[in-house]
């Protein structure tokens, strides 16, 4: 159940400047019963446009916003429960947070509570109405839906583009950020360097061992390329036995270091069978942009020749 509350507190000082939250001065000669069916046409409003919010950032703007056109307060502070220690965790703060008078409304989605909205007054403003608090109760819920609908949106969204078996992004994901790299590498005129990782002979293995072994092989390389790689590079399965990675500001040299190092890491990693432990490998290709705009699918064909390059000379064909 959604509670609000008000608090009285000890007069402080002066806050130092406030959000000058309200109905606009054009309104004030409204009477009461007016303005609070202002408030809800707006919030009939307000609720369809949340809900078609495409960010989490755009649907804490629109909420501040709302909040300070509709109801007068000095400062207000939306706060989102983190799940793993029960705490509120402050995801908009507008304004001072000293006022006098604080309302308080948890946000309550589906049962669960998963947010609070506080408002709070100075003595400027005096206490808040009865009809006050049953709005901002209203927009609590309107939020609190809000609030869930962006975070499964969110979830939706990377299950998209992730890959099921290895936690990578998959193809398509991996194309979109990859492209998005580029276009900032182009904007900037930095270099970004691109590895295609070639998994050596998994058809061979999935024959011999079966399937699970196979899928093992694929988890320990996109393992071993998430513990080397930095935090924003970008990692993808192509499908099947392929890999991609995006270095964002990698030149030829440290791409070439990093293949090197890819490919002895499997070396010298194994993976139990019941014929016993099997030792992966796998080709790494290199292509490098030099902040010229190019394509994804353009520097993964150069990527793909030098990783066949690699394969024949290792093999010594």
């Amino acid at each position: 159940m959604i509670s609000a509350r008000r608090e009285r507190r000890a007069q402080p000082g002066k806050p130092g400047g406030s959000c000058h939250c309200g109905v606009i001065e054009a309104k004030q000669d409204l009477d009461s019963s007016e303005l609070e069916l202002h408030a809800y046409e707006r919030l009939a409003g307000l609720f369809a446009s949340l809900l078609s919010e495409q960010t989490l950032e755009s649907l804490l703007s629109t909420l501040g916003d709302a909040v300070e056109e509709l109801v007068p307060c000095s400062g207000l502070i939306l706060s989102e429960l983190n799940e793993a220690d029960r705490t509120m965790m402050p995801l908009v703060s507008r304004g001072s947070p000293l006022g006098t008078e604080v309302l308080k409304a948890a946000m309550v989605a589906h049962g669960s509570v998963n947010g609070s909205l506080s408002l709070f007054r100075d003595e400027d403003y005096g206490p808040f109405s009865d009809s006050e608090i049953r709005f901002i109760r209203r927009l609590a819920d309107a939020a609190a839906l809000a609030l869930d609908s962006s975070k499964a949106r969110a979830r939706l969204a990377q299950l998209a583009q992730t890959d099921d078996l290895t936690g990578a992004m998959n193809r398509r994901g991996f194309f979109e950020a990859a492209e998005r790299e580029l276009a900032r590498a182009t904007r900037d005129g930095s270099e970004t360097a691109l590895l295609v990782v070639d998994v050596d002979d998994l058809k061979a293995v999935n024959d011999r061992h079966g399937h699970s072994v196979g899928d093992a092989l694929l988890i320990q390389v996109a393992q071993t390329l998430t513990r080397r790689t930095r935090r924003g590079d970008i990692i993808g399965r192509l499908g099947g036995d392929e890999f991609a990675v995006v270095l964002p500001g990698a030149g030829v040299d440290a791409a070439e270091n990093l293949a090197h190092e890819l490919e002895s890491l499997l070396r010298h990693s194994a993976i139990e069978t019941d014929a016993g432990l099997l030792v992966p490998s796998a080709s790494v290709g290199v292509a490098i942009s030099d902040g010229k705009r190019t394509g994804v699918v353009r520097l993964l064909a150069r990527a793909d020749v030098d990783m066949y390059r690699r394969k024949r000379k290792r093999k010594g064909l």
